[in-house]
């Protein structure tokens, strides 16, 4: 009889001990440095980033001023996005001049390039606002986090009609080559984020 009772003893301590270890081996964590704490970026999801339909940015704006902090957040927003616009649409018009064989024809890329700017500049006025978060930091100062965006299908019909359009450039521009060359450069793009 002690021979069972002290077998059934064992038995139930091990299990007890068994359950009551696996749960603890249930959350399973990366081992981090002492201190190191992971921060979640406002805005840092996917839905926020650059893709094939938009071009997107990111920013932040930090004031003692609620109002400027936003402020600050939606100028730096527009400045990103602009720069990285006009970069993509760069590539875009190089690659077109060189398709077309104007490569040697410095003055009409320098056309292309002007236009493109006017573009951008009068696209940047219908950027969409898509995202926004508002921190209250201890300090009493506000850091406002957005998100804008810019179609990519809007500006390369604008572009290509304003390239179109221009009497300077009529009779050397063909729509369907730009179009191509705009389309391919964006999936590239796309592909590289």
């Amino acid at each position: 009889m002690k021979k069972i009772l002290y077998w059934s003893s064992i038995l139930s301590l091990t299990l007890l001990f068994a359950s009551c270890s696996s749960s603890k081996k249930t959350v399973k964590s990366t081992p981090v440095t002492p201190g190191e704490i992971e921060v979640t970026i406002p805005l840092g999801d996917p839905e926020y980033q650059s893709n094939a339909e938009y071009w997107r940015a990111v920013q932040t704006g930090t004031s003692k001023d609620m109002s400027m902090a936003k402020k600050v957040a939606m100028q730096n927003a527009r400045q990103e996005l602009a720069a990285t616009v006009q970069h993509q649409v760069k590539t875009v018009i190089e690659n077109y001049g060189q398709n077309a064989a104007m490569g040697a024809n410095n003055e009409n890329e320098a056309l292309y390039q002007e236009m493109a700017r006017t573009v951008i500049n009068q696209q940047m006025n219908g950027v969409e606002l898509i995202g926004e978060k508002l921190f209250r930091l201890e300090d009493g100062s506000y850091r406002y986090h957005v998100c804008l965006q810019m179609s990519r299908e809007a500006l390369g019909t604008d572009l290509s009609d304003a390239l179109s359009n221009d009497d300077r450039l009529k009779l050397e521009f063909d729509k369907a080559q730009f179009k191509k060359v705009f389309d391919e450069e964006m999936a590239r793009f796309a592909e590289r984020k």
